[in-house]
């Protein structure tokens, strides 16, 4: 692939599947879900590859992993991922007999995308710890004309929603300050909070994507959830360091949602 090609990946997350299947999170079938979201991605051309960002399992079983490899490599593309907070994150460092590719740097058209570890086991809020900035550190380069994109789970910045900002990347000021001094970075992705959003701080893009399952009301005090529809989002990662993205949901979906549940 030339470095002057835009490439298109598409971003899902937040699957919650489970080692049995028809199991069911807040009334919703999620494996269901995410099969009805992957044929709906499956009419995307030119997909460079699947960034899948946590929160891919519920249960942490084996199985589900399996199954969700099963069911996202139908899309014929690379499956890239990293841990969220319901994720066996040691499988992300250790992937021996783990059917998920193993941790690497991306490189595709004029972008280099980066996949890091945000989980603190048994929390739902995020850290990135000194390796894994010092992994930023190491990989980022403004020197070889590539534009890059971080991944990870937790949200880097607020969301909006208070209950959710409770469970953000706790170090988050260390993040935005070491990338604030890397002028290749374009843009961040992170998964967490079942909600699309995007917003530009000096420069970069801070992106993130609904569930394939279930959604979170935006701009919210407590646990509220939303009536919107599972989905995806396109990213096509243009040569000039630019992105266009949208987000394409389900429509006529029957999630059977449990609407008066108030946690998970």
């Amino acid at each position: 692939m030339s470095v002057r090609e835009d490439v298109k990946f598409l971003q899902i997350n937040d699957s919650h599947l489970f080692k049995d299947a028809g199991k069911r999170l807040i009334g919703v079938d999620t494996e269901a879900s995410l099969r009805a979201v992957l044929a709906l991605a499956s009419k995307e051309d030119n997909v460079s590859g699947i960034l899948a960002t946590g929160d891919l399992s519920q249960d942490g079983s084996i199985e589900s992993y399996q199954k969700f490899n099963d069911i996202v490599k139908a899309l014929g593309a690379p499956i890239y991922w990293v841990p969220g907070n319901h994720d066996d994150s040691d499988y992300f460092h250790h992937p021996e007999n783990f059917p998920l590719s193993s941790r690497s740097v991306i490189e595709a058209g004029n972008w280099r995308i980066l996949l890091l570890d945000s989980v603190i086991p048994g929390k739902e809020s995020g850290h990135l710890s000194p390796s894994e900035l010092d992994y930023i550190e190491r990989h980022v380069s403004d020197d070889d004309g590539r534009h890059t994109l971080l991944v990870l789970h937790h949200q880097p910045i607020p969301c909006g929603s208070s209950w959710l900002d409770t469970m953000i990347l706790n170090n988050s000021d260390d993040f935005l300050k070491l990338i604030a001094r890397k002028a290749s970075v374009r843009a961040v992705l992170n998964g967490h909070i079942h909600q699309a959003r995007q917003q530009e701080i000096a420069g970069v893009s801070f992106i993130s994507t609904p569930s394939t399952c279930f959604q979170f009301a935006p701009d919210t005090e407590e646990f509220t959830l939303d009536t919107r529809m599972p989905g995806y989002r396109s990213l096509i990662l243009k040569h000039d360091g630019s992105i266009e993205t949208e987000v394409v949901r389900l429509k006529d979906y029957d999630l059977r949602i449990e609407p008066a549940v108030v946690g998970y």
